[in-house]
């Protein structure tokens, strides 16, 4: 006769069982249902254990991605998903947990500037050179509105041309190697400030705050880079322009 434990690990097994067998349709309505569609997702094919699938974010390039459930974390209760996200302009590997009403995320890779430029284009602003992620962390709250709860990483673009339009003239300067570093020191706060290693002082630093308020300051010395150097009689060093937006 069966006991308790033994009928449990039983109920336990056929679930994992049942989890790697369903269909991988099944992440489609779950991920389209929790990010608003801001993260677009078609084509599944596999299962929930492992598949493939189409996915476009923000109206983005559509990337394939490819997944699978590693089995050892299920049966130890800690369910992640590693995941590898291609197309031509890009490369991220990365894992996602979820637990306690959240998704945690971390990943790494490379974004080149064809990819970049789908963002900046609309502005009249192109870039040369790659995006290399070395590490980004991202919490959302699975509530409905994907809310995002926590940012951290270390980012490097590795220089390059940069076209812009000035006034309704065309403007290409080479920009240098620029590190952003993401932070969330402050519950609810983002940071980012970016850095130069040709200069030994921040450049530009961003603050998004709870209420979707965005604050920039940019620096003399960053307007310097890019060929319309502020005209005042402040050092290199200081924040010349203060922006606020809210964003969302």
């Amino acid at each position: 006769m069966l006991n308790a434990k033994s009928l449990l690990i039983i109920c336990f097994l056929v679930l994992c069982f049942a989890i790697m067998k369903a269909p991988a349709s099944l992440i489609e309505r779950i991920v389209n249902n929790e990010s608003q569609n801001l993260i677009q997702f078609s084509s599944p094919t596999g299962t929930v254990w492992q598949g493939t699938g189409i996915i476009k974010i923000n109206n983005s390039q559509d990337s394939t991605i490819s997944w699978t459930l590693p089995l050892l974390d299920i049966l130890k209760l800690k369910p992640k998903i590693l995941w590898n996200i291609k197309n031509p302009n890009l490369i991220l590997d990365g894992e996602s947990v979820i637990l306690m009403g959240e998704i945690k995320t971390s990943a790494k890779g490379k974004i080149a500037s064809g990819q970049l430029n789908e963002i900046f284009a609309p502005y009249d602003i192109f870039l040369g050179g790659d995006l290399l992620i070395k590490t980004i962390s991202i919490t959302n709250k699975l509530n409905g509105n994907f809310l995002l709860t926590n940012l951290t990483g270390d980012l490097h673009w590795t220089g390059g041309p940069v076209s812009y339009v000035l006034s309704k003239t065309s403007v290409t300067v080479t920009s240098p190697v620029f590190q952003l570093k993401l932070s969330n020191q402050i519950k609810g706060v983002i940071q980012a400030t970016l850095n130069s290693p040709n200069y030994d002082y921040p450049l530009m630093k961003t603050r998004l705050e709870p209420k979707g308020i965005l604050k920039i300051q940019v620096s003399k010395g960053f307007t310097k880079i890019f060929g319309n150097e502020w005209p005042g009689r402040e050092s290199d060093d200081q924040f010349i322009l203060e922006l606020e937006e809210r964003i969302f």
